[in-house]
């Protein structure tokens, strides 16, 4: 099977190269339904892995390991919720009480009833200089 690809002129290719295209096209599919397949598994296995060192460093205090390829950091983040349509519903009844009038004062007080929630996360810190750098800190 050639690797013919198309390329973006104006001009279609062949009809009589449609069969081949489609066979390389279904290849490729499977292909990627494959590896987005392997992908979930890893990214599973690499979310349950990334709970249980997060544990450990959070229970021993651990702020940062150095590692061959750089620093592996204990990142907390925090983040805002969401503004929800329910969020939006609740807030609204509670504020104006019925009374649209007070419209401007919606933004501000939305603002301070969001709840700020810590996302943790690790983080692989790859020092800058290259390889060099690296082997001196090991």
């Amino acid at each position: 099977m050639s690797a013919i690809i198309p390329s973006g002129t104006d001009t279609a290719p062949a009809l009589s190269e449609l069969p081949a295209l489609l066979r390389q096209w279904m290849k490729l599919q499977e292909e990627v339904s494959v590896l987005n397949a392997e992908l979930k598994q890893r990214q599973t296995q690499s979310k349950a892995l990334k709970s249980v060192i997060l544990r450990i460093m959070e229970s021993n205090r651990v702020a940062a390991l150095n590692v061959s390829k750089g620093t592996v950091v204990h990142k907390i983040s925090e983040k805002a919720e969401g503004i929800s349509s329910s969020f939006l519903m609740k807030h609204c009844k509670d504020f104006f009480n019925g009374d649209e009038e007070k419209a401007k004062a919606l933004v501000a007080y939305l603002e301070t009833h969001r709840s700020v929630k810590q996302a943790h996360d690790l983080k692989l810190q790859v020092p800058k200089g290259g390889e060099d750098d690296m082997s001196r800190r090991s």
